[in-house]
């Protein structure tokens, strides 16, 4: 595993040549796993934040429905940040990913054009979620934790650019997982499991 990250790490500019599936699925994982960890920083301190007014206001006895307004109003101000921060995560993996996605193409023996499809649909999907934040932020200000509706609708909102992000990982997938051209194609030779 630790091969096939050097490796792809070592290739961040050759679009050239062709890359294993093993290589390149390790590597997949590396990026999920990096882009979780980041998510994860991103969020715990907003988190924290929350609970920590959530639980002053419980302890001033506040209703479940105060609470639940609460942390809808204090979600909504730091919606924006995280936000943001999680599309320029989403957006640098994108880019991590890119050019081992272009040899993976091509050791099935398909063109690396492919690999904007995926590109252009995240990159459409975060454009229309930020978009659409203003909207999110308003309606999550009005929203009340008890009624499902008004979360759905909220929802709703997002939901083109949702499709379109898992419209782009269905694609790295499909031709991820492609069969590999035996033996030396138009784009190089057999490729060696990193």
């Amino acid at each position: 595993m630790l091969g096939s990250i050097k490796y792809n790490l070592t290739n961040l500019l050759n679009f050239k040549g062709r890359e294993a599936r093993q290589t390149f699925w390790f590597y997949v994982l590396f990026l999920f796993i990096l882009q979780y960890a980041a998510g994860l920083l991103i969020s715990m301190p907003m988190m924290s934040g929350m609970m920590k007014g959530a639980f002053s206001a419980a302890q001033q006895g506040a209703t479940e429905a105060e609470l639940q307004a609460r942390l809808m109003a204090q979600m909504a101000g730091y919606m924006r940040t995280a936000m943001t921060l999680n599309a320029v995560v989403a957006v640098i993996a994108g880019l991590l990913l890119l050019t081992a996605f272009i040899r993976r193409l091509h050791d099935s023996n398909r063109p690396g054009w492919i690999a904007l499809i995926p590109l252009v649909l995240s990159l459409a999907a975060q454009a229309l979620i930020w978009s659409k934040m203003g909207e999110i932020i308003v309606a999550m200000n009005r929203v009340s934790g008890s009624d499902p509706t008004a979360i759905l609708s909220m929802q709703s909102k997002v939901l083109g650019a949702s499709l379109m992000s898992w419209g782009a990982i269905l694609i790295v997938i499909v031709f991820g997982v492609w069969p590999s051209t035996p033996g030396p194609n138009r784009y190089g030779d057999a490729p060696v499991r990193h």
